[in-house]
């Protein structure tokens, strides 16, 4: 699945400029949780504005995450496949929280059943996305 995604966003990188991330802002980041909801409330309302802040570059995210920050910067073809994937998101269960790390699992996909796991950590009181 990790393959899947990852082919994906690398195609649609071919049509994005690259971001070196951003600190966030807002109540959202106060937890993992609320960073997974974030992705996918930003696919159902098509408002990527906050999707930008949920990285940050000095925390080294990996590529799936990257393009995930940069959907707002993205062209149109990102934009619809980021929508297609997360908008039907959500969080299945509490987040597991070992220190300054944190493990998400979510169900995402077209039809909202595919399983994976946010990866966060917490830097300045607020989480980023690492990996999934």
């Amino acid at each position: 699945m990790k393959t899947f995604i990852c082919s994906l966003f690398i195609l649609a990188s071919v049509f994005t400029a690259c971001n070196g991330g951003g600190s966030g802002s807002g109540d959202g980041q106060a937890t993992p949780a609320g960073v997974a909801n974030m992705i996918f409330d930003a696919a159902k309302s098509g408002d990527y504005s906050k999707l930008k802040g949920l990285c940050d570059a000095s925390l080294e995210p990996d590529g799936d995450s990257k393009k995930v920050c940069e959907v707002s910067d993205g062209d149109e073809e990102l934009k619809k496949m980021f929508k297609e994937y997360f908008s039907k998101g959500k969080v299945v269960g509490e987040a597991t929280i070992e220190g300054d790390n944190a493990k998400v699992n979510i169900l995402f996909g077209p039809e909202g059943t595919k399983e994976e796991t946010f990866n966060m950590k917490k830097k300045d009181g607020k989480w980023y996305l690492m990996s999934f």
